[in-house]
């Protein structure tokens, strides 16, 4: 028995000299190697594919420029994991780059070569040959021992909430975290949590998050916290919160399987190698019991729940007929203040009122939803006399006190006298054209007469006959000008009307102006707000009444050309896309956008000149 076994002797030892051979020779020149996992898949599978490079000081390793995956799609990758280990007082290692891939059809492919910069020499991989196959293959039971199977309950993702039960608009904060006693090189959200029945603002993240060591069921973990939202219900009932669901690309040891005793040797840690795997992991679903509000609530309660503030101004309240009033409507405090509906004032049937803006200010800070909704009104009181504006209401329903508050705004008086010019801007201004002005007007005193002399009264007749014709037809000139612009600003859709071409050039040169910036989201929201506008304004149509399709129906019975509309409709459906999927365009069609959208604009504007002049 003994001399069997000191026959095994020589092999092993040739087997660590073959062993040590291979290390230090990779050490010394630095291997670059790629391996798929499966080689052999079906459309519709993935598989794994990995470049590893062996070499003497993995930290030199840079530039992995990965080849050309255009037969497939790249589900994750590259994922990084670095192996260290010494032998005779050498150190030696290995970095994997590893790709998850997903194959699109079935067919014969080629992956090309990676390279690597190694210490200033561009090193390459070998390429690899794919064979997917038409259908699925038969699943194969997945091994106790195969890469990732014995996690277990070493990697897990736990969904906590603040509240169990709370009543309806009522803030709750849900917290998802990543429990890991494994090595995690990465993750991302494969699938967001559905939050039916609620209203959700995300807390930002940090892009490195803090762990800290927790203790759950008994085990120390590492934690950290990947997605925090605060929920409000906006129904009543037992709500369910659905799992979120995490990749995490999670390092293990390989292990050889068999039996022969070689293969246990190797199971060795000392002999194991470390390979990336993405594992998918679902977090446990939450319930949460919304209790409804009171049933007494009072007139006037649109679902505004928290502590709030309510106040309105305006800017003035001594005006003329024809001047403009600002009303400023604020509501702030902490709550749903995305979802609460501002009071509408009730005018005076003589002060016409515009489309409100409405303007939101959200913080998130301190785990508490607050905010302030404000919305501002422009007023024109069209006859003189006094006018009253009755305070407006706002109701809601408080959590502290569980009752509902009903808060007022202050009552105010107008004193609106007869009228004069209507001005667009609600504070009056001096421009630097109206001071020089008036410096031309001051004159310095003369202190003497000087030298008098006889003027040549040749010429003085024609002199007086365009004296005595020319300040009347001045004063006629004005005063036709004059009733001209009371009849425009006092019909304020008919301005917007006429000044609509205008206001859309404007808005495409601050557009031009964006992209010549590189700020291809506000340009391509700008040129969407030019066109929005200019169509409202065109068809005098209020913002709240615009539809696109009417607006298509309108421009036909106008006339407009049928190649102009079509222009127009797909050049704002083209900036909307893009708002949404910046990768889809590029820099020559943000240009022809810009044309496109110039174009139809010139085009409106010639058949409604014809129009006009027929």
């Amino acid at each position: 028995m003994i001399d069997q076994k000191r026959k095994y002797y020589p092999h092993i030892i040739g087997l660590f000299v073959v062993l040590f051979s291979a290390v230090s020779l990779r050490a010394q020149d630095g291997i670059f190697t790629a391996a798929a996992d499966p080689m052999k898949v079906a459309a519709g599978e993935q598989f794994q594919l990995t470049f590893t490079f062996n070499g003497s000081d993995v930290n030199s390793v840079r530039n992995l420029k990965a080849p050309d995956f255009n037969q497939f799609v790249v589900i994750s990758g590259p994922n990084q994991s670095t192996n260290m280990q010494w032998i005779n007082g050498q150190m030696s290692g290995s970095i994997a780059f590893t790709y998850i891939l997903y194959a699109r059809q079935a067919g014969k492919f080629t992956i090309g070569s990676a390279v690597i910069d190694y210490k200033g020499k561009a090193i390459t991989s070998n390429t690899i040959q794919i064979e997917v196959t038409q259908g699925k293959p038969k699943q194969q039971q997945k091994q106790p021992d195969q890469p990732g199977a014995d996690i277990g309950d070493n990697l897990i993702v736990r969904a906590f909430s603040d509240k169990q039960r709370v009543r309806l608009g009522e803030q709750l904060i849900v917290t998802f975290k990543l429990y890991t006693r494994v090595s995690v090189s990465g993750y991302n959200l494969a699938k967001a949590p559905a939050f039916d029945g609620f209203w959700g603002e995300d807390f930002e993240m940090a892009k490195q998050p803090n762990q800290t060591n927790e203790t759950l069921n008994g085990k120390q973990y590492r934690s950290v916290v990947m997605k925090k939202t605060a929920l409000f219900a906006t129904q009543a009932g037992n709500l369910k919160i659905a799992p979120l669901e995490v990749r995490c690309a999670v390092q293990v040891q390989t292990k050889r399987r068999g039996n022969d005793p070689f293969d246990q040797f190797f199971n060795d840690p000392f002999f194991q190698q470390v390979q990336t795997t993405n594992l998918d992991v679902k977090s446990n679903p939450l319930s949460i019991t919304v209790d409804p509000l009171p049933i007494n609530a009072p007139s006037g309660f649109s679902g505004a729940i928290g502590r709030f503030t309510f106040n309105a101004s305006v800017d003035k309240l001594s005006v003329k007929a024809g001047d403009p009033i600002t009303l400023k409507v604020t509501i702030s405090g902490s709550g749903n203040i995305k979802l609460v509906t501002l009071p509408k004032p009730q005018l005076p049937t003589d002060i016409e009122s515009y489309e409100p803006k409405i303007s939101e200010d959200i913080s998130r800070d301190g785990g508490i939803i607050r905010g302030r909704k404000t919305a501002e009104y422009l007023l024109i009181p069209r006859n003189a006399g006094q006018r009253v504006l009755e305070p407006m209401p706002f109701v809601y329903f408080d959590l502290d006190r569980k009752e509902y508050i009903t808060l007022r705004s202050p009552r105010f008086e107008f004193s609106i006298e007869p009228g004069k010019e209507y001005s667009g801007s609600s504070a009056s201004t001096i421009s630097k054209e109206d001071v020089r002005i008036l410096g031309e007007d001051i004159r310095f005193l003369k202190l003497s007469i000087g030298t008098l002399q006889q003027k040549n009264e040749e010429g003085s007749t024609e002199w007086f006959v365009i004296g005595m014709v020319l300040p009347p037809l001045i004063f006629a000139a004005a005063w036709f000008f004059r009733k001209r612009m009371e009849k425009i600003y006092g019909d304020m859709p008919r301005l917007l009307f006429e000044t609509a071409g205008r206001e859309a050039s404007h808005r495409l040169k601050k557009a031009r102006a964006l992209l010549e910036q590189g700020n291809t989201e506000s340009y391509h929201a700008e040129i969407l707000k030019a066109l929005t506008e200019y169509l409202e304004h065109k068809l005098r149509t209020a913002k709240a009444d615009f539809v696109m399709d009417t607006a298509v129906t309108q421009l036909q019975h106008c006339g407009v050309k049928e190649e102009v509309i079509q222009s127009l409709k797909t050049c704002m459906e083209r900036a909307e896309f893009v708002r949404f999927a910046p990768s889809s365009d590029t820099t020559e069609t943000r240009k022809e956008l810009l044309d496109v959208a110039a174009g139809a604009i010139n085009g409106i504007e010639q058949t409604f000149s014809k129009r006009g002049a027929s």
